[in-house]
């Protein structure tokens, strides 16, 4: 029988590799230098949404669960899941800035929220694994707060980026 965890990353990334195709299917052609919305951006907002999801799954797993054999199996899953859906929301947010805006880097709040949310959602998963390799309390106590952390971003950097998107919206009609 395989194990869940790499079953669930491959069907994460053919997930992924779908909706990257959809977003990159887009001629950048019909909406560039206008101020309106690129057509990837839909797929940008799913990804990051339902990875915030995941990642918050993993985190209820993590704090109402453990009295339950499996915990830190489920807790993983759902984080490295989530880590997978919120950096293919990352590439497609790339893929668009760069396409429809010409540039590499927006600077807008949302965007350096992102990066934010980029460091910690690569260093947390870190963080958890490396407490069971080195035993250290310490490291347990950072990755506890690292997670804490990169929840309240995720959740700030989606109300901005929707604040983002209704202010352009509306400017757009």
């Amino acid at each position: 029988m395989p194990k869940p965890v790499p079953s669930a990353l491959v069907i994460s990334f053919l997930v992924l590799a779908i909706f990257i195709g959809i977003a990159i299917a887009h001629d950048p052609s019909e909406t560039a230098h206008t101020h309106q919305l690129p057509p990837p951006w839909p797929y940008h907002m799913i990804m990051v949404f339902t990875g915030f999801l995941s990642v918050a799954g993993g985190a209820f797993t993590a704090r109402y669960l453990k009295q339950r054999k499996g915990w830190v199996g489920l807790h993983k899953k759902l984080v490295l899941i989530g880590a997978v859906f919120i950096l293919a929301g990352l590439s497609i947010a790339v893929y668009m800035v760069s396409v429809y805006m010409e540039t590499y880097f927006v600077r807008e709040t949302h965007a350096y929220l992102g990066i934010s949310v980029f460091a910690f959602v690569i260093t947390t998963p870190i963080l958890g694994m490396a407490q069971f390799r080195l035993r250290d309390k310490r490291i347990r106590t950072i990755h506890r707060w690292s997670g804490r952390i990169t929840i309240i971003l995720m959740l700030f950097t989606i109300y901005v980026g929707v604040q983002m998107v209704l202010t352009i919206a509306r400017s757009g009609m």
